[in-house]
């Protein structure tokens, strides 16, 4: 039978809620699994190949199945309560996710990994949604022959729309209103409504199969009151004893455990260990925030970049700098940082500290301000997220923005980085900063320093003096002696290591892990 006009324009309405869930949920779902990956630059691309994988098969479906059976509202409706329950129950996989090792079936964290944890969460119900496209094609278009193009673009207009408003909302406001778990369990329910409500329209002469329907709106809400809290920690779900902060906002899930028989304290970004306060990686924080204090003591101005938990900011700001611009992407890392008082020296009282919520490069780019003292803390040049802390633009940036006698201190990491990547980041550095020395505190923590003039046995012990009248810096770094230890390479030396590497730039900052020999 032919469509009322009410229910036509139901169905219009209800493809455009769809969108709003769709891209909603890919949001929801690509934060959740990038707390189970690597945070390479291919995980998000695998996610997204997964999830438009499912568009298109599911359409192809739907167009198959179409060819032999007339589509219905109650198609459209049994679609949108299916999609809306399978919503909820990729909720259960995704927290089952670190128990059933995957990795290890397939060798540890690889690209065959997050495909396969992407496909097994993402795909069957962004199949159910590509499904919807036929049918609403098909409904939308009933016995029409003159604007066939025209009623499809139409719907597809408002899905598209749909997808767009849903994108923005999930992003920017229902994660960091309602968190990942709830703000899944709203958007399903907007199918389990559509749902219910395309089955009202279907069971014109059905009343028990009207009302039979609409006890599943109450899913979404006895689902949030049977599952657990949701905490997303991906391989460390078993530290959640000790888990001490636990936020999810518009950048990044944020959590913070705190050990206290062991006095160990980790932060995890997105399911990223950051900020142990282990001995090496404090030594590491500390040398990071001191260094540039000796190397310029009479400095007016500094900037860290990526304040991080505070560690490096609140060292620096020992040293008496009057003013100290420290910026992080990360609100919740900035509200972890209390976490941190006893670490990170109370920074966030210091009268001295102007903190702003921004990128990096960003803030380099509107910044007019010359530094004398830049610091540089981001995570590994392999992450997502930081790479672009470590190309040839970022360096250029950063000579701009420092002052004729300033100073520029940044944390290179040795794991998972392959040898020539770590020459190359080195190597664009000291393209940059020709006056370059490398220091080393042990384990995979090493520093480039760049300095106006060139780095001498005589320079060190200026800098080593200066530390020794210092109580703060002794008793964070040790001794002059220890101090002085921590110089891998001077300039020449350093010129001879690095050979000819290869340019870092925004093009081609693809990092490697070393390769493993059995």
């Amino acid at each position: 039978p032919s469509l009322s006009g009410g229910a036509l324009r139901y169905v219009a309405v209800g493809y455009a809620l769809s969108g709003f869930a769709a891209l909603g949920y890919e949001v929801v779902w690509a934060r959740i699994l990038f707390i189970h990956t690597l945070h390479a630059v291919y995980s998000f691309s695998l996610m997204l190949a997964v999830f438009l994988a499912g568009l298109p098969a599911g359409g192809a479906a739907g167009t198959w199945w179409l060819r032999r059976h007339r589509a219905t509202v109650g198609h459209f409706g049994v679609l949108q309560l299916a999609i809306g329950t399978l919503a909820i129950v990729m909720l259960l996989v995704f927290a089952r996710l670190p128990s059933l090792n995957i990795d290890e079936l397939l060798g540890g964290y690889s690209v065959g990994y997050e495909l396969t944890i992407a496909a097994v969460t993402m795909f069957p119900p962004t199949f159910l949604m590509g499904l919807l496209f036929p049918v609403v094609g098909s409904l939308y278009t009933r016995e029409r022959t003159s604007d066939v193009g025209l009623r499809i673009g139409t719907v597809n207009a408002l899905n598209t729309l749909g997808a767009i408003v849903g994108s923005l909302a999930a992003g920017f406001m229902l994660i960091p209103l309602l968190g990942l778990r709830d703000t899944t369990l709203l958007l399903a329910g907007v199918n389990l409504a559509l749902g219910i409500g395309a089955m009202w329209l279907a069971a014109r002469h059905r009343p028990i199969l009207r009302w039979a329907t609409w006890p599943l709106l109450g899913v979404p809400l006895w689902a949030a009151s049977v599952m657990s809290p949701g905490l997303y920690l991906g391989a460390y779900t078993d530290a959640a004893q000790y888990l001490v902060f636990y936020e999810e906002g518009v950048e990044a899930t944020v959590a913070v455990i705190e050990v206290p028989d062991r006095n160990l304290k980790v932060s995890f970004v997105n399911g990223r260990d950051e900020v142990p306060t282990d001995e090496v990686s404090m030594r590491a924080f500390r040398l990071l925030g001191h260094l540039p204090g000796l190397l310029r003591p009479e400095a007016s101005n500094a900037l860290v970049l990526s304040f991080g938990n505070g560690i490096v900011t609140g060292t620096l700001d020992t040293h008496g700098i009057p003013v100290i611009d420290a910026v992080d992407l990360s609100r919740e890392m900035i509200e972890a940082a209390r976490i941190y008082e006893q670490e990170n020296y109370n920074v966030l009282q210091s009268p001295r500290l102007r903190l702003h919520v921004e990128d990096a490069r960003n803030f380099l780019l509107q910044s007019d301000e010359q530094y004398e003292i830049i610091s540089a803390d981001a995570t590994h040049p392999g992450n997502a997220s930081s790479w672009a802390l470590f190309t040839r633009e970022f360096y250029e940036l950063v000579r701009q923005r420092l002052a004729p006698e300033g100073v520029f201190m940044q944390w290179v990491p040795r794991h998972a980085l392959a040898d020539a990547d770590y020459r190359a980041i080195v190597g664009t550095a000291m393209r940059e900063f020709p006056h370059l020395t490398l220091w080393a505190t042990g384990g995979p923590h090493t520093f480039i320093v760049a300095t106006p003039e060139q780095f001498t046995a005589a320079s060190l012990e200026a800098v080593l003096a200066r530390g020794a009248k210092n109580e703060r810096v002794r008793t964070d770094l040790g001794p002059p002696s220890i101090i002085a230890r921590y110089v891998a390479m001077f300039e020449p030396h350093l010129g001879r290591y690095l050979g000819s590497p290869r340019v870092v730039t925004d093009n081609n900052a693809y990092f490697m892990p070393p390769r493993v020999t059995r």
